[in-house]
Formats: structure tokens, sequence, C-alpha cells
């Protein structure tokens, strides 16, 4: 009876349909202008377990720097009914447990998309950028602007920062974009300056994302039921074979 168990058991984990593993999580930000220059977002990202991933971010919404450039169009990225102008300059810091961000735990820098965001390779962190051209899956309209990368990481804390070009490391720490502020392309016809939106697409073969406030807890994705059927299956196969030696 127990052959006949395991061998329904093992059937049934063959014939389970994989889970769906391509986990992905969206998040919107907004970043403001103000007196001192302009606000950027940082994202805490808890890493449970090491593990890879994909980032991609869209923000800039015009396909070129100037309106008179050949090709040049816009786009409502976010669908929000308007049009803003981000340049974004991402960043990655180890979270030590402080409330600010210090130069000593800044990992890596990616910018846009190619350029500015070089190739980075140590035990905690591993970051390479993913080039894609003008009108990409991703949704971006600008060739270039936006960042898109893979990220591996050893299980810790982490800050993922989202600013506008260029964050410094002293901008950083004092918690201000200094003197910054959102450009338009130029000759566009009543820009909004005051503010400026993104999109960021976390996505996964293998983790699981949560997020909770600005917090992202990244996760293993849990093993499928069936799975822990056949284990249930093999270790009950295995007692009752030790209990029929021991009869015998």
């Amino acid at each position: 009876m127990m052959k006949y168990a395991f061998s329904a058991a093992l059937a049934a984990v063959l014939s389970a349909p994989a889970p769906a593993q391509a986990n992905t999580l969206v998040v919107d930000g907004t970043l403001f202008r103000q007196a001192a220059g302009t606000t950027f977002d940082v994202w805490n990202i808890a890493m449970q377990t090491a593990g890879s991933f994909s980032v991609d971010l869209v923000a800039y919404e015009a396909s070129q720097n100037n309106v008179a450039t050949a090709g040049y169009a816009t786009a409502d990225l976010n669908g929000d009914g308007e049009l803003t102008w981000l340049d974004p300059d991402t960043h990655w810091y180890q979270d030590d447990g402080s409330a600010g961000l210090s130069a000593a735990n800044h990992l890596a820098r990616c910018d846009d998309i190619a350029n500015n965001c070089a190739t980075v390779s140590t035990g905690t962190i591993s970051l390479t950028t993913r080039s894609q051209e003008q009108g990409a899956a991703d949704g971006s309209i600008h060739f270039r602007r936006d960042p898109a990368f893979d990220i591996a990481l050893a299980a810790g804390a982490y800050r993922y920062v989202i600013a506008d070009y260029r964050l410094t490391d002293a901008e950083a720490a004092a918690g201000i974009n200094s003197g910054d502020s959102f450009s338009a392309p130029g000759g566009y016809a009543n820009p909004i300056l005051d503010y400026a939106d993104y999109r960021i697409t976390f996505s996964s073969d293998t983790l699981n994302f949560a997020l909770s406030g600005n917090t992202i807890t990244v996760s293993q994705v849990p093993l499928p039921g069936t799975v822990w059927l056949f284990g249930s299956v093999v270790a009950g196969w295995s007692l009752s074979a030790r209990r029929k030696a021991a009869t015998a």
C-alpha cells in the first residue's frame, strides 16, 4: 500500500504545474522641489536571503531632450494625466542601522542605461546594467535616461535611493539634493517643474517581494505544496520500511 502512495505522490509532484515564480513588485514615487533643492526617496530593502533580481525604473516622460529634435515625443508613463521630467540618479547603500546615508556605506550608482552605470562585483553586491534601446518593452521612451539593471545582494539590509541628477554623497548625507531643479526638455510649453514622478518595477524568478511602507522585504519563493506532500510520503515510507525491518 505504501508503495502505491509513494508512486501517487511522485506522480502528483511531477505533474503539478510550476509555481508562478516571476514575482513582480511595482512601486510609485514622487520627488519635490524645495527652496534648497529637490528631495530624494529612500526605499529600504531587507534581504532575508541572498539572491538576484531586476530593477527597472521609468521616469523621464519624453523621448528626446529638446522638442526640436527629430522623433520627439512624450508619454504619460504612470498614467496620472500629467507630464513630469525626472532624470533619475539611483544609488545603493548598505544600511548600518543609522538614520542617515554615509559615503562609507555607498555601494553602487546607476544613472543612465549603459552610461554612468558601472558594473560592480563584490561579495556584497553585483550590479550589471541592462542595455536597452529607445522604445524598450519596459515602458521608457527615452533611449537611456531611465536606469535598468540586474542586481545580486547578500543577505542583509540596504537602501535604494532615487534622486534627480545628480546626488552627491554629501547631499545624500544632508538629506537634500542641494540647488537642484527638475528640467523639462528645451522648448516645452508650461512644464511641471515643482515635482517629478517615477515608477520602479522589481522582478525575479526566485524571490518574493513584500511591501510595507517604504520597506521592501525580499525572500525566497516557497516550495509548492506538492513538494511537501512528496516529502511527507517519503518520510512515512522510510519509517514504515524501518518498522518492517525491525519486526523481521
